[in-house]
């Protein structure tokens, strides 16, 4: 069926869907006013028992020629339906809110003038404390008054849906389930045909007492979070303050923190991208100079490193790191080193390109000093304090590269665990030996403490220390004493003890490593220092504006400020929260003595990688016990690490995922509008889509252009690149699970022996990013420049001359001045960019810890789709929204439309044009709004359709092939093609597109309603079931199970079976092919898919697959790219469909004799038991035929031929009569075997009671017999409260046999077209029972004609004994105007 048509299933319907659609309009408009005239006509038939209500049916049909128009197509019948709720429902909402608006206002204004009154009686002075009371019941008052208007207007919409007219065809709520407000559909006539219809009313406009306070629940809350959300956290009330803590926080990017805090945050995160980048660059450039100068040594481990190799890099390395921090590199020391390599004949350009990048990483370095030194308050102005405190940080940095720290011992990389040298090991035991006076056992149990406590450490952002306990001889006693040591200059331990645990750690001596070391540390140090800064510059600017601010210089004031006596939040001082930050220690700023509350403090925390929770349990950084260690071990590497290689090998080594990746980023430009600019400026298009591949690097093996590295740069400091949400998702999950620093980061040690895997890796993931990028960078660059023309339009000059004033913030070297103009629209266009396309820095705190849960495939990317679509539409009706002019207050009406009325301070009012028609930004967002509507629905929609007429598919074979489709594409974007021997196929359009997981609800809903549709179920169920679906369908990316996570459940929890049902080994296979199949199949979620590849190769050689396919190689190409022609073959999924169905089957019975409810529990049972427990039993066993009743039908639309079906399921061991019965669609109801009657026997002998089934039987055979008449085409009804009836029966020891004996005989004729329509009742009254007018005035039956009629048992009621205890008092009327007795 097509995407959003809610027509498909009627193709050869004349009616246009439009057509259908005003038609539903104007009858639902016709059936408003027949609501009310035929609630009057049931009232006098009420009264009358005669049949108006009819008449006036009759007259409104004659009256509405739309009602048949409109239910030609599934629009029509909605929007029939939703006219009639909403215009009786929403007029009775407003006149009972009104009325109740002018009772209580009267009323509490007599009631506020008594409370005000009372704070000060006649003479006395005001008492300011009855004053406070007076005022708090004043607000209770109105707050009580509020509660009870709402409740008077949802009795009033209720009131008003009493007037729908058509409430049987759209249903109720009591429908799905049985309950209470179940609507009566049975055929009766005059007054209780009128009773039965008032009931449905009142039932069906019930039901909105109930549902209307949790849609308005929802409402609110969805208005609390859009106008409230920054003050939500400090709101009075608990309500609000919970929607805040459990609703908001987890789900929006700022979390815990305030949005000036966020966006500081965001801002540091920037920069310190920025510099890892910058970082990395040099590396890479004196990387090259390197390999140029020195030879390339091949190194096996980490043993065996070349003289003289380290001795020219520790001469670079000490040269970088010495000297005067705020100075530049000694001269005479690098004269000394360029002279060393004039004399090895190194050529002037490779000497020269070492210098030039020693400067820049020494260059680096000072620049992140300065703003140390600027932030930093610590030193009290005291330079040489600063000096030395920053000499020593540095050094410490520099010195912080250790392999040991590099390396972490894990599953993955548990053969590359560290080992110390032999020599270096020896040298500080004997170091350890002298210097504690102990033995050398002894020093060896020390040596071996302190390697497994490094062991421990990962990436330290400061130079550990390090506790042992030793044993002593001195003065001749033996003393256990505890001693600690560390590697830095000012840490404990002697200076032989530091040197030979350097040596012992694995000291690297690279200038490669201490420029990235350094620099990363250094700008975490003082990215995060001069963001405090920024938070207390806004801090002040916020409360000097008057607001609350986040940050207070006492805790009292803090107390006052969020009302602490009211709301309870927690106020904590900051000091406290620095300590916790890892590398702070020593460097405080102005905010240390501030005040904040707990969850900003949280909030902070969490952002600066203080971890708590999950996170830290998992990566085992809290204090955990012994036995918390071994689990955070066992499922760190069991469960997590292999779905993270897992996800690592479907993604970034996958060359079909890279393309698809590439794809579906171009639909992040296509959904802001950004291919709109290019229909109106081409160049624009292709200058920006330009600048997204050169920028990053798409094409390129190495680094791209210096401009291009600087404009990335720049890109990474304002937020927009290298936030690809997948790799986001994947390298946070290697970092949790310790694998991070080793496969994936740049800054680990160059192991020579993996180097080549490592860079494939890096090129690999470097790729994935830039496919990302470029799109990211090209929407940056088409939202500058509309930015430009429009401060262009707002200024009155031309667009040439205003780029040119902003190019003027350039410098020399193409950086651009912070405070320009220039720098203020990028930061814009950034803002733009990063919320309205996915960045793995904006998801929320709850998705980025479910990624820690052993469910769930990359959930931070639907998450980002759902946030950014919000955002784009958002976006564009911002740009569209006309803003106010001098002297204005507000708009009055839309603010959307290109004339506006202004209402100004004094009152009055002025038409003015829209200000986003002046100045280009309406253009600008409705462009927006169309590329989202575009993306979403019209190109889905346009190809699914164009490929349906292209290939002259009907709906009918797109809804066949739904049904035979993987679960996962039931609810997608089908293309259907068809080749030219008729065979059809098809593309699931829907993995491609980036936004399906915002269209796939509404695409479900639809489905189910059509689908309701066809199975005559009421609108109500189908919008539900659809809704149910369509939230699974939401959910299943962060619910289901991860790609190792099925694999392993296959293998154990469902025994050797996959989530489809396809067997992978029975009992019967023997033990080594058993775990060949399972060690292949763990392998294959593990390992790269391979199967594309070897499908082209097949293709292209021309040889079958293993299932005897012969592919062409047009359509494989076409997978490589994820569209790949998928063939739809009705058999082999059928087999699949047969193993549900008899699963299905088995459950059924299980209802009847099984389970909670069933009837062979062993204890004793009733005859209303059995029928009961017989009917659900049933009702289970006609869905499960049903189903499969669809599906011979779809097959059979898709050409699979009876034969070969009915061949199928004989081989299946399902007889033909029941083939014939399902191909048919007749019902073929359970009926309980000759063992479970002897159960039955059994048990009620060995209880001592009368066989139950025995008293059951005649009522089960006659059920039976309805049963054989339901046809599997519609739906299964039974009725409410029969039970009742039997049991009365059973009570007063009446005979029901009668009744079981014609519900079995019913059964036998139910056929899988009808409903399932088992009235119990029915079976209540003699099977003669026919329905006839009412009689008039006749007179009173002869007495002796009743009395010649015994075989009736009548009594003096007129009723016979049973008729006297199982109907209900209508139905008795009913009984006795039959006979003529009133």
């Amino acid at each position: 069926m097509a995407e959003y048509n809610l027509n498909s299933a009627e193709e050869y319907s004349e009616v246009s869907w439009y057509k259908a659609l005003g038609a539903g309009l104007l009858s639902g408009a016709i059936k408003v006013p027949e609501g009310i005239v035929s609630l009057g006509a049931e009232l006098i038939d009420l009264g009358a028992d005669s049949d108006t209500a009819a008449d006036v049916e009759e007259f409104f049909d004659k009256l509405n020629p739309f009602e048949e128009i409109a239910e030609e197509r599934l629009i029509g019948k909605l929007t029939e339906s939703i006219v009639q709720i909403a215009v009786p429902g929403g007029i009775g909402f407003k006149v009972a809110n009104k009325a109740a608006r002018g009772l209580t206002s009267r009323a509490l204004k007599a009631r506020r003038s008594k409370a005000y009154a009372q704070f000060g009686k006649q003479g006395d002075a005001p008492d300011p404390g009855r004053l406070q009371t007076s005022l708090k019941k004043v607000r209770d008052l109105n707050k009580k008054s509020k509660y009870g208007r709402y409740s008077v207007a949802i009795g009033g919409g209720a009131a008003g849906e009493m007037f729908v007219v058509d409430n049987d065809e759209i249903g109720t709520f009591g429908d799905m389930f049985e309950g209470p407000t179940e609507l009566d559909r049975s055929e009766s006539y005059g007054r209780e045909d009128a009773s039965r219809k008032l009931m449905n009313r009142i039932r069906f406009g019930s039901e909105s007492l109930f549902v209307t306070p949790f849609v308005y629940g929802a409402g609110k809350t969805a208005k609390l979070l859009a106008q409230r959300g920054k003050e939500l956290a400090y709101s009075k009330s608990a309500f609000q303050r919970a929607i805040d803590k459990y609703i908001r926080a987890p789900f929006q990017p700022r979390g815990k923190l305030t949005q000036e805090v966020f966006e500081s945050e965001m801002l540091k995160q920037g920069l310190k991208a920025r510099d890892s980048k910058r970082a990395n660059e040099i590396v890479n450039n004196i990387t090259r100079t390197l390999d140029g100068i020195l030879p390339t040594i091949q190194e096996v481990g980490d043993k065996g490193v070349k003289p003289a190799k380290d001795i020219f890099l520790k001469k670079i390395n000490d040269l970088l790191i010495g000297g005067d921090i705020e100075k530049g590199i000694d001269q005479k020391k690098l004269g000394e080193i360029v002279e060393e390599l004039n004399i090895k004949n190194v050529s002037q350009d490779k000497i020269q390109d070492l210098v030039k990048n020693l400067d820049a990483g020494r260059a680096e370095f000072n620049s992140l000093v300065d703003i140390l030194k600027r932030t930093s308050k610590n030193t009290k102005g005291a330079t040489s304090e600063f000096q030395d405190l920053f000499q020593k940080r540095l050094s410490g940095y520099a010195g912080n590269t250790f392999k040991i720290f590099e390396t972490k011992s894990s599953i993955f990389n548990a053969f590359r665990k560290y080992q110390p040298t032999d020599e270096a090991y020896t040298a500080a035991v004997k170091v350890f030996k002298d210097s504690l006076n102990t033995t050398e056992n002894q020093a060896r149990q020390v040596i071996d403490d302190i390697l497994e406590q490094a062991g421990k450490v990962k990436k330290p952002k400061k130079l550990p220390e390090f506790n042992y306990t030793v044993k002593t001889m001195e003065d001749g006693t033996p003393k256990f004493l505890e001693r600690g040591v560390g590697l830095g200059k000012d840490q404990a331990g002697t200076a032989a003890q530091k040197k030979a645990l350097k040596e012992l750690f694995g000291e690297v001596k690279d200038p490669r490593f201490t420029i990235f070391n350094s620099i990363t540390s250094l700008s975490y140090l003082a990215r995060t220092s001069d963001m405090f800064n920024q938070i207390l510059l806004k801090n002040e600017a916020v409360q000097k504006a008057g607001g609350r601010g986040f940050f207070w210089a006492d805790d009292k004031v803090a107390e006052a400020a969020v009302n602490k006596r009211q709301t309870g939040i927690e106020i904590v001082k900051m000091d406290e929260v620095l300590s916790e930050i890892d590398g702070l220690e020593g460097i405080t700023n102005p905010i240390s003595n501030l005040y904040t509350t707990r969850e900003i403090a949280e909030g902070i925390k969490a952002s600066n990688d203080v971890l708590s929770g999950l996170q830290g349990f998992v990566r085992g950084t809290k204090d955990m016990s012994g036995a918390e260690k071994v689990v955070s071990f066992f499922y760190r590497n069991l469960l997590l690490f292999p779905k993270s290689i897992s996800q690592m090998s479907k993604t970034i080594f996958s060359i079909p995922t890279h393309l698809r990746n590439f794809f579906s980023a171009g639909a992040f430009t296509a959904a802001n509008g950004v291919l709109f600019d290019g229909i109106t400026n081409p160049k624009l298009l292709g200058n920006a889509f330009k600048d997204g591949i050169d920028v990053s690097a798409l094409l390129k093996l190495g680094p791209g252009s210096a401009r291009a590295q600087a404009q990335y740069q720049d890109l990474l400091e304002l937020g927009v690149v290298n936030s690809q949400v997948q790799m986001g998702d994947l390298i946070s999950l290697l970092k949790d699970t310790n694998a991070g620093s080793t496969m994936m980061n740049i800054d680990g040690p160059l192991g020579r022996l993996f180097k080549g895997l490592k860079n494939i890796g890096k090129k690999f993931q470097d790729k994935y990013t830039a496919e990302d990028d470029t799109f990211k960078i090209t929407n940056f660059v088409v939202e500058l420049e509309r930015l430009k023309a429009r401060n262009a339009k707002r200024l009155g000059v031309s667009l040439d001359d205003y780029k040119k004033q902003l190019d003027l913030a350039k410098g020399k070297n193409g950086v651009i001045d912070r405070g320009s103009d220039l720098w203020g629209l990028q930061k814009e266009a950034a803002e733009i960019v990063r919320n309205t396309v996915p960045n793995y820095s904006y998801v929320g705190d709850v998705v980025k810890t479910a990624r820690l849960l052993p469910v769930g495939n990359f959930m931070s990317f639907p998450s980002e789709i759902i946030r950014t679509t919000a955002n784009i539409a958002q976006q564009g009706l911002k740009e569209m929204r006309h803003v106010l002019g001098e002297g204005a207050v507000r708009v009055k009406g839309s603010n959307l439309t290109p004339t506006v009325t202004e209402i100004l301070q004094d009152g009055s009012e002025r038409v003015v044009r829209n200000s986003a028609y002046e100045d280009g930004s309406f253009r600008t967002g409705f462009k927006r709004l169309m590329g989202m509507a575009t993306t979403l629905t019209a190109v889905p929609i346009a190809v699914s359709e164009g490929a349906k007429a292209l290939y002259d598919v009907t709906s009918e074979e797109i809804d066949a092939m739904r049904r035979f489709v993987p679960e996962w594409s039931k609810n997608s974007t089908l293309v259907p093609l068809r080749l030219d021997d008729g065979e059809l196929r098809y593309i699931d359009f829907s993995k491609s597109n980036a936004y399906d997981v915002v269209a796939r609800p509404f695409r479900t809903i639809i489905n189910n309603l059509i689908e309701g549709d066809k199975n005559d179920e009421t609108i109500l169920k189908s919008f539900t079931d659809g809704v149910t679906e369509a939230s699974g369908e939401i959910m299943d990316p962060f619910i289901s199970e991860s790609i190792f996570t099925e694999a392993m459940f296959d293998l154990t929890l469902r025994n050797g079976r996959t989530d489809d049902g396809r067997l992978l080994y029975t009992d019967q296979t023997s033990a080594g092919d058993k775990l060949a199949i399972q060690f292949g199949h763990l392998s294959k979620a593990i390992l790269p898919n391979k199967m594309p590849y070897e499908r082209i190769l097949s293709a292209a050689m021309g040889t079958a697959t293993e299932r005897g396919d012969v592919l062409n190689i047009g359509p494989e190409l076409a997978g490589f790219m994820g569209l790949r022609p998928i063939k739809i073959d009705p058999l082999r999924t059928m087999n699949f469909k047969v193993n549900e169905y008899q699963r299905g089957i088995r459950e059924a019975r299980r209802e009847f004799t099984g389970g909670k409810f069933g009837v062979l529990k062993g204890g004793p049972v009733s005859a209303e038991d059995i029928v009961e427990r017989y009917i659900s039993s049933n009702k289970a066993r006609f869905n499960v035929q049903k189903e499969m009743f669809r599906d011979l039908e779809a097959a059979q639309v898709l050409d699979a031929t009876t034969n070969n079906l009915r061949k199928l399921f004989k081989d299946r061991q399902i007889s033909n009569k029941n083939f014939n019965n399902l191909l048919r669609g007749t019902f073929d109801p359970y009926y309980p075997s000759q063992d479970i009657l002897a159960k039955f026997r059994n048990i009620a002998r060995a209880l001592g009671e009368s066989d139950p089934f025995l008293e059951a039987r005649t009522d089960i055979n006659s059920i039976k017999r309805d049963f054989r008449n339901l046809g599997l085409g519609t739906r299964f009804r039974t009725e409410r409260a029969v039970g009742g009836h039997i049991q009365d029966a059973l009570n007063q020891q009446y005979d029901v046999n009668s009744i079981i004996d014609n519900i079995a005989r019913d059964l036998d004729s139910l056929t899988l077209n009808d409903d399932f329509n088992i009235e119990l009742t029915d079976y209540m009254q003699p099977a003669t029972t026919i329905q006839a007018p009412p009689l008039q005035d006749q007179p009173m039956p002869n007495s002796q004609v009743i009395q010649g009629q015994p075989q009736q048992n009548l009594m003096a009621s007129g009723l016979t004994p049973v008729e006297n205890a199982l109907l209900s008092e209508e139905e008795k009327m009913i009984r006795l105007r039959q006979r003529g007795m009133v």
